[in-house]
């Protein structure tokens, strides 16, 4: 049975600058990992730049065209964020940086033995602003280093 995602919007008290510039990160890549394009677009800036394992993007339509239909819509995935440091630098912007794997998956094929999986691991950083209330990314980088696993399924992404 498929999870949903939780919305952008957390529902309680309100976070933290710190624990909503972690939160955006994490929601950035859950967009991924559930093919949700709302939850990547409220977690991103209209003019995010990205340069992220070999590809840049400029703008959040870029980001969508080269990474999101490519790796969140045609694979299945699932990303886990790690050792994540976030430093709040003024009252609208924050730098983050964290280590990220990242398990890629032909559709339906996951659980099974074989040239299946594509497996990375990388650091990245990442800066957000904080407009209305709301922080958002508006620059991600990684360093990845090391895969493992059939590249090929990467094709198109």
């Amino acid at each position: 049975m498929p999870v949903t995602p939780l919305p952008f919007q957390l529902p309680g008290p309100a976070l933290s600058d710190r624990e909503a510039v972690a939160d955006v990160c994490y929601a950035s890549f859950a967009a991924l990992d559930h093919a949700d394009e709302a939850l990547l677009m409220s977690a991103v800036t209209p003019d995010i730049e990205t340069a992220i394992a070999g590809k840049t993007c400029s703008g959040a339509a870029d980001l969508k065209a080269k990474v999101f239909d490519n790796v969140g819509v045609r694979l299945e995935t699932v990303h886990y964020l790690t050792n994540m440091r976030v430093s709040v630098d003024s009252a609208t912007g924050a730098t983050v940086t964290f280590a990220a794997q990242a398990v890629h998956s032909v559709p339906g094929k996951g659980a099974e033995p074989g040239p299946y999986k594509y497996t990375t691991g990388a650091h990245y950083r990442c800066h957000a602003v904080k407009a209305d209330g709301v922080w958002r990314l508006d620059r991600m980088e990684s360093n990845h280093i090391w895969a493992d696993g059939e590249r090929s399924i990467m094709k198109g992404a």
